[in-house]
């Protein structure tokens, strides 16, 4: 009642000026109201104004008076009426001198009311160059005050043209958390709209692309010269790995990728990989793969620290290769990924009888049994059995297993047997004899039925995993198992069959389809370039390593540039070339762990 009471007075009010601006001049009107609009009496001046808006006639101070009604209106705080009268400007005069800026106008209201379809749409209806430079500052302005990156992507989207909101989404999504970033609309905006980017990790501030990137493979080839030596260096494992990464090379280079590979033999030998990392080419390098052994390591490891270098570890799963160091990765999970995964699994799966058995193979593999044990001692699990067995010796396993013992039979039921004879003796019997000494005992195995839940093999060695598969077979209870599927990939005595028979569980390790179809051209090229089949090795270097290592990650240099890790990090997993996926996010080795079983006589993932 009151908002209409007061709308009545505004409009008798405008009714006696009308009929007063009738009798009057209508430039002194103007000029007063001129007056108080320079004086920045914006109420005052548009009170003035409002008569002379509504005037027809050609007198060219009409929409000039429209105008600085619409202004006055705004900066007395009443945009909606602001924006109606440029509307109505338009409206009425489309063809007035003063159009631009009546359309800058609507464009900045539309910007604040955050209407931004409209905004555009009146800015870039803007011809007259004078207005650009202003134009762009208006853009610029409230597209750079735009939050929110779904908002950003929707007006993206709309305008492409517009760098400001792609700068602005860049920045949106490196407000993330690095593992929720997205890697690769990143590099898109940043290439098109040639953003310089700060990657967010510590010492890298950009990761350089080049036509052409230099990998250095430091592996123990031993190379010797005479032709005897030769020949035993072809078969050595570090050779058929090479024969793998030349493979890949050829591979990246027809999807346009160009490697220059450069092999060190490091001997195994410190001394002799430090001489390689002095010269001054070495650092030139983009991607060291290698070394294997612990000296060339350790050399290794403080070089690519100091000079901003990734290196590879192509075969370790020992943790210390990627201590305090952001530029070492390793191909495989860790020794304390894999623990994790399959802590996890045992804690869900092997409720029923929470006695554990864990063995390990000697000191690289600890770190995996510590873990371990340590994860699932917090779920009362009990470790009744904790033991390092050398895969010389693996056959201890089998025999913890299988072994038997004698035992005294139960006090009463010897007493019953004795009596029994004696009752025979004493009635005349001459065979009274009738149990002799090994009856009074029986055999039992030394690990009793059902005292243990499950084992844990912490190695990758096959002799552990195939003592204690074969030992658990032989037995009457059930004893869960569980381990590494690496040693999947070898040739080994221990058949599909009889592992699913005991339902043995296998955290994957970088596991390779040997039925994919990137499995089938690989093997192909590598029989036409080599005259046989690659062969499949356990703990070792193979050519399907070489060849998967190379080509993964010289896409991944490809993709991303020499610090290939600002990709890395930012991605739930990326594809492997012959294995299946590699995840990144966390640490740098791979913490793509599925969990495995054999079905069928083949190797399939559990599905979550």
């Amino acid at each position: 009642m009151i908002l209409a009471k007061r709308l009545f007075v505004v409009f008798l009010l405008s009714g006696m000026s009308f009929t007063i601006v009738q009798a009057q001049n209508i430039n002194k009107v103007f000029q007063d109201a001129k007056a108080l609009f320079d004086q920045r009496e914006y109420a005052l001046a548009l009170v003035k104004f409002e008569p002379l808006t509504s005037m027809e006639g050609d007198n060219k101070l009409i929409p000039f008076a429209s105008y600085y009604y619409a202004v006055s209106a705004y900066n007395a705080g009443d945009a909606t009426t602001a924006r109606n009268m440029f509307l109505q400007i338009n409206q009425r005069y489309p063809n007035w001198e003063e159009s631009n800026e009546v359309n800058y106008w609507l464009s900045q209201l539309y910007f604040e009311s955050d209407d931004f379809s409209m905004a555009m749409r009146y800015a870039t209806g803007i011809k007259d160059q004078k207005f650009q430079e202003d134009i762009e500052n208006l853009k610029y302005h409230h597209l750079s005050r735009v939050s929110g990156i779904d908002r950003l992507k929707e007006l993206l989207q709309s305008y492409p043209e517009e760098a400001v909101l792609a700068n602005n989404l860049v920045n949106e999504i490196l407000r993330l958390n690095v593992e929720d970033q997205d890697i690769d609309l990143i590099n898109e905006l940043s290439s098109k709209y040639e953003i310089a980017v700060n990657v967010g990790f510590e010492e890298i501030k950009s990761s350089p692309k080049k036509s052409i990137y230099n990998i250095g493979v430091f592996l123990p080839f031993r190379y010797q010269e005479d032709s005897i030596g030769f020949e035993n260096i072809q078969r050595i494992w570090p050779t058929k790995f090479y024969q793998g990464l030349k493979l890949g090379v050829e591979k990246l280079q027809s999807e346009g990728i160009n490697i220059n590979m450069i092999t060190y033999d490091t001997r195994s030998n410190a001394i002799t990989t430090k001489e390689f990392l002095d010269q001054p080419e070495t650092k030139e390098l983009d991607l060291i793969i290698g070394p294997v052994t612990r000296g060339p390591v350790q050399e290794v490891s403080k070089f690519v620290k100091e000079h901003k270098i990734n290196m590879i570890n192509p075969l370790s799963s020992t943790s210390g290769v990627m201590d305090d160091n952001g530029y070492a990765f390793l191909y495989y999970p860790s020794n304390e990924s894999l623990a994790r995964v399959a802590a996890d699994y045992a804690k869900e799966h092997f409720t029923e009888n929470k006695n554990t058995a864990i063995f390990y193979s000697g000191i690289a593999d600890k770190p995996r049994a510590d873990l371990y044990k340590s994860l699932i001692e917090e779920d009362s699990f009990q470790v009744v059995l904790y033991e390092g067995v050398r895969p010389a010796e693996s056959v201890k396993i089998q025999l913890y297993l299988t072994d038997e013992e004698e035992v005294d039979k139960d006090s009463l039921v010897v007493e019953e047997m004795i009596a029994e004879m004696d009752s025979l003796r004493e009635a005349g019997e001459e065979d009274w004899e009738i149990y002799n000494e090994r009856d009074f005992v029986y055999d039992t195995l030394k690990i009793l039925p059902d005292s243990i839940g499950h084992i844990f093999i912490a190695s990758d060695d096959p002799a552990l995993s195939a003592s204690a598969i074969s030992g658990i077979a032989s037995r009457p209870d059930s004893i869960q198992f569980i381990g590494s599927s690496r040693w999947l990939a070898s040739e080994q005595s221990v058949s599909f069959a009889l592992m699913e028979n005991i339902d043995a569980t296998f955290t994957g390790a970088n596991q390779i389809d040997y039925l994919s179809p990137e499995v089938a051209e690989f093997r192909q090229r590598f029989l036409e370039k080599y005259n046989a089949y690659p062969k499949k090795e356990v703990r070792l270097g193979d050519p399907y390593i070489g060849y998967d290592i190379m080509v993964t990650f010289g896409r991944q240099l490809s993709q991303y540039g020499k610090y290939f890790q600002i990709g890395l990090k930012r991605k739930p997993f990326i594809n492997g070339v012959l294995t299946e996926a590699f995840n990144y996010r966390l640490t740098n080795d791979n913490q793509y762990i599925p969990i495995l079983k054999i079905r069928n006589s083949q190797i399939e993932k559990l599905k979550d």
